[in-house]
């Protein structure tokens, strides 16, 4: 059973399989702390836009490879999971189709989202806070999944240690990132990127948490090319302040359209077969998957 701290205001949660009970009063959400230098209620809408019902082809090949990498990498049937950053709930209900006899607990640094989560999907306890200030205990956790969520801590280095913290032995992280230093530009800012990550940098900061590298690869290699391409016009063209973000609608517009693209999603299938080879190539975004071990072994999947 997952642990809740008492809450700064004051109450020892208990969770009941449907809410919170606090002191004879029922809460969907517990709310510990809040941090808005990496996201906001804006970015979130955007997304939601962007996502198009959590229907974009890119979004879709990072669920199934999380899904994928969990399933190769536990052999707990009743696994405890923690998502940090689960936004709008697109991952949370994957995990609750594919697991359904896990521990699933959702947590974000944005209010709103979670509650309007805590009215849609049933079962799953919701928190919002800083994972600066993380106020879970110590080894609660079999598995951790932080998807397109490091970029935004500006203390990475501290995020990792305390994920690493939540982590049972032998727990499993996995995180994605945006690849590419040299491909940050005005909308990275606007997305309150503080960093695009290299591999060997990513990599270097998991192991200094004395977590164990278990396997990475890069996701959109395939369409990395014309990326770039538009990622270095933006960086010659606009800069890296952000001072092209009025033509954020037309860039949205864009995305949407993406949405439905046949050829994108074949794109992204294909990569999904060509997996073990992907970590040699440039990708969009970079993923990692490791482990809480203190036995100085590898796995590979």
């Amino acid at each position: 059973m997952i642990e809740y701290p008492p809450l700064p205001a004051g109450g020892k949660p208990i969770w009941n399989g449907h809410a919170f009970e606090i002191d004879g009063r029922f809460e969907k959400v517990l709310v510990y702390s809040s941090n808005t230098d990496g996201w906001n209620d804006e970015l979130t809408e955007l997304h939601e836009i962007e996502a198009g019902d959590g229907n974009h082809p890119i979004d879709i090949h990072s669920r199934k490879n999380a899904l994928k990498k969990i399933h190769n990498n536990i052999t707990n049937e009743k696994p405890s999971i923690l998502e940090i950053g689960c936004s709008s709930g697109y991952l949370l209900k994957d995990l609750k189709e594919e697991f359904p006899y896990a521990n699933i607990v959702g947590s974000d640094i944005i209010t709103k989202p979670l509650f309007k989560l805590g009215d849609t999907l049933s079962g799953i306890p919701l928190l919002q806070m800083d994972l600066l200030q993380c106020p879970l205990p110590d080894s609660q956790f079999d598995v951790i999944i932080a998807l397109n969520v490091l970029e935004h801590i500006e203390d990475d280095i501290t995020a990792l240690e305390n994920m690493e913290k939540l982590l049972k032995p032998e727990g499993v992280l996995i995180i994605e990132v945006p690849q590419g230093k040299n491909l940050y530009d005005y909308y990275d800012t606007h997305l309150k990127h503080f960093r695009r990550y290299e591999k060997y940098e990513l990599l270097q900061k998991i192991s200094s948490v004395n977590l164990k590298i278990c396997h990475y690869l890069t996701l959109g290699f395939l369409v990395y090319v014309p990326f770039m391409i538009i990622k270095k016009l933006n960086r010659l063209l606009y800069g890296i302040n952000g001072q092209k973000c009025d033509d954020l609608a037309m860039l949205v517009g864009k995305n949407i359209k993406q949405t439905s693209n046949i050829l994108l999603k074949t794109v992204f299938n294909i990569e999904n077969k060509l997996n073990n080879i992907s970590k040699y190539f440039k990708g969009i975004r970079l993923v990692v998957v490791c482990k809480k071990t203190t036995i100085n072994e590898y796995i590979t999947n």
